[in-house]
Order: structure tokens, then C-alpha cells, then sequence
């Protein structure tokens, strides 16, 4: 959707005169955001895929409303065109994505088990629509495209890791019993939301990958940018069953497969990858597998 046709429909809800700043994103895959004031966000879906998971999003942000999580996340109010899912928009969430920073362990691990342990226990029954995306055939296809656009750029020893990497995960996959459950789907520290002043998390944003999926899943994005301590300790404030089987997914699959989403873009798109420090944190984590 164009800036034009945008902000068309935010003056329906903001008049001209009373709009002093619009930050605009529109380098997101899924969404172009627009943020009024520093007040209230408008999410437009780029595509009709994704807005009919908005339409998912607004049945879950309901039903995790209903279960007061310590954490913000945002309330959506649907915007509708011609009958049909234009847009979203809700109150600015107050913080700073979590990126590289490093809030306080004890009291963010306590905030973040608290909220994916409400996520987590919403019943199936409850969002009849969502769908599984994390199957079999998924994980096939990334190890795929990881063989055709990463392994040209690997040297032998690298390509072998890799390879045993994705092998041992797959040969296993769905042997182990697995209570599926909501996900969030893309809890990296880019959809984190900080307070530096306070020095925690403040907030989640971005369900658009939700999904009924594994639980682990959702603790991949932690370990992958803060290891298996801070992971350990979010996981003493989980509330949910299974808590050991959760960290050994993360340690031996979830929390090192991150990477490889980001090398086959930037591949795709023809981008400067510095591939020995790029790979670095992927070997360190692969070493740790079995440890802690």
C-alpha cells in the first residue's frame, strides 16, 4: 500500500492538524508500519497471505489479553476496506527493541516465563484458524535452500557441521512426543521491547508468525543471542510441563537454526556476508550441544 492511500486511512482516525510526526517502516517482510505521534501504530499487511493472519492475530491478542500477562503487547483494533482486513492499529508500545542490550537477567527472565507461560496455554479450541507452519516439510526446505545458496560459500569443515546439523534434527524429527501449543513464532530480541531506564523488558510485539507449534520454539530466539544461562533462568519461571525436553530441543536444534534464515536471504539478495565471524556464534553454540 502506498504512503498516499496510508495515510488516507489514518486521517479517518487522526485529523491532518493533529498528526505532528509519522515514522514510517516499510522494511519489514510482512508489514508497513506507520507511527503516529509517537501514539499509535497502524500496521497495513503487504500482502492478502498476511492479512488473513492478522485476522488470526486479533482472535489471539484477545484470548492473551484475557490471561493478563505481565508484559504489554499490543491491543489491535481492525481496520476494514470494502469489507475486507485493510489494517490494524493500537497504542505505541513505550520501548526500545532488545536488540544487543543486556536488561536485568533475574527480573526480564521472570517477566518473559510469566508471559510465554499465558501464551502458551491457550487452547487450541480457542483459535480453531491457526495453522502449523513448523512441519517436516518446512524444516526440509530451509535445509535445502541452506545446501543451495549457504554451502558454495563454506569451506569443507563448516559444510560438514552444517550438514550434521540439520541430518541429526531431521532423522529424529517427531520421534519425541511433543504437547503442541500457541507460539509467538518470532521471538527474537527485534520483537522484545525494552525500558533502558528501568532496565527490563517491557514488552512483545509482532505475532504475525504465531502458529500452533512446539513451545521450544519460542526460546530459540534467547539462546541464540544470550546462551543457555539466560535461557535456564526464563525457563524457572515457565510455567508449563516439560521444561528439561524444552531446553534440549533449544540447545540441540531451535536455538542455532536462526542463522541460517539470514544467510539464505542475504544470498538471495545479493548482500555482503563477513562469513567466518557470521558463522562464529552458529560453532560456538554447536560445541555447547550436550553441555549445561
Amino acid at each position: 500500500m502506498n504512503m498516499e492511500r496510508m495515510l488516507q486511512i489514518v486521517n479517518e482516525t487522526i485529523p491532518k492538524d493533529q498528526i505532528h510526526s509519522v515514522e514510517n517502516n516499510s522494511m519489514g517482510w510482512d508489514n508497513d508500519i506507520l507511527i503516529i505521534n509517537e501514539e499509535m501504530v497502524f500496521r497495513f499487511p503487504k500482502t492478502r497471505k498476511i492479512a488473513s493472519k492478522v485476522v488470526d492475530e486479533v482472535v489471539l491478542l484477545k484470548q492473551l489479553a484475557a490471561k493478563k500477562p505481565l508484559l504489554e503487547f499490543p491491543q489491535y483494533e481492525p481496520i476494514h476496506m470494502d469489507g475486507e482486513l485493510a489494517g490494524v492499529k493500537y497504542p505505541y508500545l513505550k520501548g526500545k527493541p532488545l536488540g544487543e542490550s543486556s536488561p536485568s537477567a533475574a527480573q526480564s527472565a521472570e517477566l518473559l516465563g510469566d508471559f510465554l507461560t499465558k501464551l502458551h496455554s491457550i487452547r487450541k479450541s480457542d483459535l480453531p484458524n491457526l495453522q502449523t507452519n513448523h512441519t517436516e516439510e518446512y524444516w526440509n526446505e530451509l535445509f535445502l535452500s541452506v545446501q543451495t545458496f549457504v554451502f558454495p560459500h563454506l569451506i569443507p569443515q563448516h559444510r560438514t557441521k552444517v550438514q550434521d546439523f540439520f541430518e541429526e534434527y531431521l532423522i529424529d524429527y517427531e520421534k519425541e512426543s511433543i504437547n503442541l501449543g500457541v507460539i509467538h513464532g518470532d521471538l527474537t530480541t527485534a520483537n522484545i521491547l525494552y525500558k533502558p531506564e528501568a532496565g527490563v523488558v517491557s514488552g512483545i510485539i509482532d505475532f504475525t508468525d504465531a502458529q500452533w507449534g512446539d513451545p521450544a520454539f519460542d526460546f530459540a530466539g534467547l539462546y541464540w543471542s544470550y546462551g543457555p544461562c539466560v535461557t535456564k533462568e526464563v525457563l524457572s519461571h515457565y510455567r508449563e510441563e516439560g521444561k528439561e525436553a524444552i531446553f534440549k530441543r533449544v540447545q540441540d536444534f531451535y536455538g542455532l537454526q536462526p542463522i541460517f534464515h539470514q544467510l539464505v536471504y542475504a544470498v538471495k539478495e545479493s548482500r555482503h556476508v563477513n562469513w567466518e565471524q557470521t558463522l562464529d556464534r552458529f560453532l560456538y553454540l554447536y560445541e555447547l550441544r550436550g553441555r549445561y
